[in-house]
């Protein structure tokens, strides 16, 4: 049952077909028992991974555990997050997009670290901490908005960076990618 599903998300784990400059990049997923992602409170050995790749942001009923399946401590040492909406033409070129780059600042990661407990935190209350005071933004994107008549679904994503240090400083670089296809139709 591990090793499926271990080869079940490294098979979703390859990089997409989509680009501009700004597309994010997919880390490798990897299993860590010192820090890792885990589904809900199942923190068991071999169970948590680096990388997860999603078609909802993790939230209350469908949520990741960032935790130490080793019980170490361990601190965040940055929170990147990428917004990225993307109008597709029916062949799924990009005809438009906007993205917004956020980082959290270097102050507001004392309170991320204080919300951990029992070395462990969930994704979703990781975002209820942060504030939009907490946050650097950078927008970037076409020029203008494409006709709807142009575009056959949107393309969104999310994509978390999340930076942990062990308490043996060992660095570890952990992503929640989220992605989802809406059709122009529904809009």
């Amino acid at each position: 049952m591990k090793k499926l599903l271990l080869l079940i998300l490294l098979a979703i784990g390859y990089n997409g077909i989509f680009a501009n400059e700004y597309e994010p990049e997919k880390i490798l997923t990897e299993v860590n028992n010192d820090v890792a992602l885990f589904f809900k409170d199942m923190i068991i050995k071999d169970l948590g991974i680096t990388a997860v790749q999603t078609n909802i942001i993790p939230n209350e009923n469908a949520d990741l555990t960032i935790a130490s399946a080793n019980d170490k401590k361990f601190h965040i040492t940055g929170l990147k997050c990428t917004s990225m909406v993307q109008a597709l033409d029916a062949s799924g070129d990009e005809i438009a997009y906007t993205v917004t780059l956020y980082n959290v600042k270097k102050s507001a990661l004392k309170k991320l670290n204080n919300a951990i407990k029992k070395n462990r935190i969930r994704f979703s209350k990781m975002l209820d901490v942060i504030d939009e005071k907490d946050l650097d933004a950078e927008m970037h994107g076409t020029q203008e908005a494409p006709d709807p008549a142009m575009f056959s679904r949107l393309r969104n994503v999310q994509v978390y960076d999340i930076f942990v240090t062990t308490e043996e400083n060992k660095d570890v670089h952990l992503q929640v990618y989220a992605e989802y296809f809406q059709d122009a139709k529904d809009l």
